[in-house]
């Protein structure tokens, strides 16, 4: 199968279940997670539990594959939230203010490891913020998981699309990422 009709079938999916998380998907060229060749962008609802066992995940990969998405967050008033997150390799969070200045960041589940779960708890203000949540599956099972379990956030539906071609390989760029986007 092609790469473009692999785009178009794993779009079709993430498009039918709501466009809150868009994920910029990558190579993984080694097993700490380093993302290499950009492949293209998916969305994703924003509570979602991605289970592709030893089946593809995206673009017609099993293995050595990962994402770097973002989300528009309002948090309704100020408020604390917790997370939890699972996955079968690695992942990571990180949690933004309008103005792009890192607030909070849980990494130590970037590692390879089987299918875990994991908590986040922070405080947030009155306000929009930028979630970004970073996936990789370096071989066998793949699985994610990501569920808000307290806090008055909700997201904000992408209008129009954050996808864009990447800076670099890495995906941290210093911008906010809110260009274009609606608040």
């Amino acid at each position: 199968m092609k790469l473009s009709e692999c785009l178009k079938i794993t779009r079709a999916k993430t498009l039918s279940r709501g466009r809150h998380w868009v994920r910029h998907w990558y190579t993984v060229s080694s097993i700490e997670g380093d993302f290499d060749t950009y492949l293209g962008d998916t969305y994703a609802p924003f509570q979602f539990d991605d289970t592709w066992g030893l089946g593809e995940v995206a673009f017609g990969l099993r293995d050595k594959i990962g994402f770097s998405s973002e989300c528009l967050v309002r948090a309704e008033k100020d408020t604390s939230v917790t997370i939890e997150y699972g996955c079968d390799d690695g992942a990571r969070l990180f949690v933004y203010d309008l103005f792009g200045n890192l607030l909070y960041s849980k990494t130590d589940s970037w590692r390879v490891q089987p299918y875990t779960v994991y908590r986040a708890s922070f405080n947030l203000k009155e306000g929009v913020y930028k979630f970004v949540f970073d996936f990789y599956e370096w071989t066998a099972y793949g699985r994610v998981s990501f569920k808000v379990l307290s806090g008055a956030v909700r997201p904000i539906k992408i209008l129009r699309s954050l996808a864009r071609p990447p800076l670099d390989k890495h995906v941290r760029a210093e911008n906010s990422g809110f260009e274009g986007q609606r608040l």
